[in-house]
């Protein structure tokens, strides 16, 4: 067995675990917070990670230090971008729509992510010139 699928595994265990947990949690009337969903955040990280990039020295897949894996890993990332800038624009107006008032801190957040990559583009561009 490769240390891939053995990571795997052990992963997606956790994750399931916990998720499976904080659903007890919720249906039960329980409180749930900011260490149940971080949690899951963490270990769904943590299982995608494992489940994507080979390993050195095993022949199971793209190695995210290769010329390929850097290419997925940027093209991934600015995907997630757009996916995140598009929720925090749907979580304001949904916030505006439901309840008539705006959160400071969501606007906020979507007007950093709104300048943000530019932002960066234009670092990273001064620092090759």
């Amino acid at each position: 067995m490769t240390t891939k699928r053995i990571l795997s595994w052990i992963t997606g265990a956790t994750a399931v675990m916990i998720t499976s947990y904080t659903l007890y949690k919720v249906f039960s009337g329980q409180p749930t917070g900011f260490n149940e969903i971080l949690a899951i955040g963490s270990t769904l990280m943590l299982f995608f990670s494992a489940v994507t990039w080979g390993r050195k020295g095993e022949d199971n897949g793209v190695r995210q230090d290769e010329e390929l894996g850097k290419r997925i890993s940027e093209k991934s990332g600015m995907i997630g971008y757009y996916i995140l800038l598009a929720l925090l624009f749907l979580a304001c107006v949904s916030e505006q729509w439901f309840y008539g008032t705006q959160s400071p801190f969501l606007l906020i957040l979507l007007v950093i992510g709104l300048f943000l990559h530019p932002m960066i583009e234009f670092v990273q561009v001064r620092k090759y010139r």
